[in-house]
């Protein structure tokens, strides 16, 4: 059996220019909603990105230290 074409259909959304409180919610509490998410995530925080920036910052001062006595003498 062969592929029978399908005719697609567009979906077009529009907001009115006139229609204010289209992003109310999102501003709506945003200190609680910020301590609810670090409260919520704060071990992967420190895991996924406060490690892995100290680990960074540990390995390129220790490299900048070994260049520093490398050219020493």
């Amino acid at each position: 059996m062969g592929k029978v074409p399908i005719r697609l259909r567009e979906v077009v959304y529009t907001l009115s220019p006139f229609e204010q409180t289209v992003m109310n919610g999102v501003f709506k509490d945003v200190p609680e909603k910020l301590h609810r998410k670090f409260s919520e995530n704060w071990v992967d925080v420190g895991v996924f990105f406060i490690a892995p920036v100290a680990a960074t910052f540990a390995y390129a001062n220790n490299f900048l230290e070994k260049e520093k006595m490398h050219h020493r003498h």
